[in-house]
């Protein structure tokens, strides 16, 4: 028995070796736990978090070319399913004066665009978008909030939004973000007018 157990204990210490060393290693802190983490509804957009989080501007502060002094729009476009439609969409809009395109896109269905009121209206601009034989079924505009800290005041804006004449769709009310986005038709209502309901609760619109 002592001869056998002798034996069969460096085979154990052999196989537990060889267990150890197949483990699956633990997955490093890094980009991937980070993401995990995030609890921001805008973070569970695919394809959207840049859009709404808006781009940085590499500009100095006197800027006065359309990246900085132009008018932002937002159209929310159906019907663009591939990136032919996004070219055919670009194609229509390049180069005409006083627009400038800083993003196309069918997997948001936004086509956000900056132009100078003087020069192109956004009447004009959505109707180049329709002639290119896609809808445009509103516009996009996005709101930060002074006094956004709790689910509860959240829900309050949300519904202050939902209420307004005009609002056909809510993207996001974030607490976490301070932020709100809203889909609206510009024939009945204008970011004004929902930032007026907006300031109607306990939270304010921060003007840019």
């Amino acid at each position: 028995m002592k001869t056998l157990l002798c034996l069969f204990l460096p085979l154990l210490a052999t196989t537990l070796t060889l267990a150890e060393g197949k483990k699956t290693p633990a997955t490093p802190a890094g980009d991937g736990a980070t993401i995990k983490k995030k609890s921001c509804p805008l973070c569970k957009l695919p394809g959207r978090a840049a859009l709404f989080a808006g781009a940085a501007r590499p500009c100095p502060t006197d800027c006065t070319k359309l990246c900085c002094k132009g008018t932002e729009v937002v159209f929310v476009v159906k019907g663009v399913t591939d990136a032919a439609g996004v070219r055919k969409i670009t194609g229509a809009l390049a180069g005409l004066e006083g627009v400038q395109i800083e993003n196309v896109s069918h997997e948001s269905g936004r086509a956000v665009l900056r132009h100078a009121p003087d020069k192109i209206t956004r009447t004009q601009l959505r109707e180049i978008i329709i002639g290119c034989g896609y809808q445009v079924t509103g516009e996009q505009a996005a709101f930060s909030l002074e006094g956004l800290t709790t689910e509860k005041l959240a829900v309050a804006v949300e519904s202050a939004i939902r209420a307004a004449p005009g609002v056909t769709g809510i993207e996001t009310v974030c607490h976490k973000s301070g932020r709100a986005i809203v889909v609206f038709d510009p024939v009945r209502t204008t970011p004004r007018k929902i930032a007026a309901a907006i300031n109607a609760t306990p939270c304010k619109v921060v003007i840019p």
